[in-house]
């Protein structure tokens, strides 16, 4: 399997779980993934409880040090767009989208495009950073939080998860930033990393 960034990835077996690991990138890819009606099956199991709440208004306060002024997308929102929510209560004009709950695309240009604990489930990241992409404002940017792979593989529980298939660091963002003609920053103590256009 071709890598997006254009090397031969090669297979790995880790906890009898087929992936695809490229040795220049460290993008690392699950070989199999879960249909989009067992996996919206899945998303719908999800609840919007105190905790969830909590975590979300965590979440803003570790992305809102990133954000510029303007207009945001929470993009992969999940059924209840809490955090553009929370935005929109802090004067900040945010619309949102999800796959699966909201799926009508916004039309408009952003100055700041989110994505939180979404990346993991995107088959093919350089094609949607692409898209997302041409969505920016002039310096706007994406900010994604994503687990970033561990050295430990056998035991990061992050690659149990079903819906989880791409899994990233800072070497994987560093090639799509120079692909996709963009400057990164990277926050390792929260997972956030940021393309700026």
């Amino acid at each position: 399997m071709q890598c997006f960034c254009g090397n031969l990835m090669k297979k790995r077996i880790i906890n009898k779980m087929d992936f695809f690991e490229c040795p220049n990138c460290s993008y690392l890819k699950k070989a199999n993934k879960l249909s989009a009606s067992d996996e919206k099956k899945r998303y719908d199991m999800h609840k919007c409880d105190e905790g969830y709440r909590k975590y979300m208004n965590n979440v803003y306060k570790m992305v809102s040090q990133y954000l510029k002024d303007g207009r945001s997308l929470d993009y992969g929102c999940g059924q209840i767009h809490l955090l553009s929510d929370i935005l929109n209560a802090n004067n900040r004009i945010c619309d949102y989208y999800d796959l699966y709950y909201y799926n009508e695309y916004p039309n408009n240009k952003y100055d700041n495009i989110i994505l939180i604990e979404v990346f993991e489930h995107i088959d093919d990241i350089y094609e949607l950073l692409e898209r997302l992409r041409k969505d920016l404002n002039d310096n706007g940017r994406i900010i994604i939080m994503t687990k970033p792979i561990v050295e430990d593989l056998e035991h990061w529980w992050y690659l149990r998860d079903e819906t989880h298939i791409s899994f990233v660091n800072a070497n994987t963002f560093s090639v799509l930033a120079n692909m996709l003609g963009m400057k990164l920053m990277v926050d390792n103590s929260s997972s956030i990393f940021v393309l700026e256009a």
